[in-house]
């Protein structure tokens, strides 16, 4: 994976995560109200005077028994099948949300705890060398680096370490 790629997963992270916990919650009710409208499109359809076509040779002459047959043959009314792509789109995204959320999670694995928290504050969080200096001289005051530009090698030996991992 490339430099680039590495980048902009790590920085979309949390949004990711964010996104992936609502997805799993949206999803449910999703398909939950989408079977329930299936069964009120079917319902519906079944109503007296509610189908106006004329019976083909081969079908059946109720109403209810060429409803049946329309669904039975994949017949979905125009919403249905608008509702069925949100869901697809949905999941599809979940999809996506949930590979950055486990890569990002196991290159953390491969970093020291000084890599994962530049990683984390200045990458990921988007706060500035001086920022991250502040915590960093704070949380590992023996080894404390005095400078942005210890920070950013640090920062590029853990990307850099990041992307051997992902295969890059």
């Amino acid at each position: 994976m490339r430099r680039e790629q590495v980048i902009r997963m790590l920085e979309n992270y949390r949004r990711c995560a964010a996104r992936r916990d609502c997805l799993k919650l949206e999803i449910p009710l999703a398909r939950r109200q989408l079977e329930a409208e299936r069964e009120d499109a079917l319902r519906g359809e079944a109503l007296p005077g509610r189908s106006l076509e004329t019976p083909r040779a081969g079908a059946p002459g109720d109403p209810t028994g060429r409803v049946a047959l329309r669904f039975a043959s994949g017949y979905q009314p125009m919403y249905i099948r608008e509702m069925e792509g949100d869901l697809a789109r949905m999941q599809d995204e979940l999809r996506e949300c949930e590979t950055v959320c486990r890569c990002v999670e196991a290159w953390r694995g491969a970093l020291s705890e000084r890599e994962q928290l530049i990683i984390d504050r200045h990458v990921i969080d988007g706060e500035t060398y001086a920022e991250v200096m502040e915590v960093f001289s704070h949380r590992f005051p023996a080894a404390a680096i005095t400078s942005p530009e210890g920070l950013k090698k640090l920062n590029l030996r853990a990307v850099a370490k990041i992307c051997a991992v992902a295969g890059g």
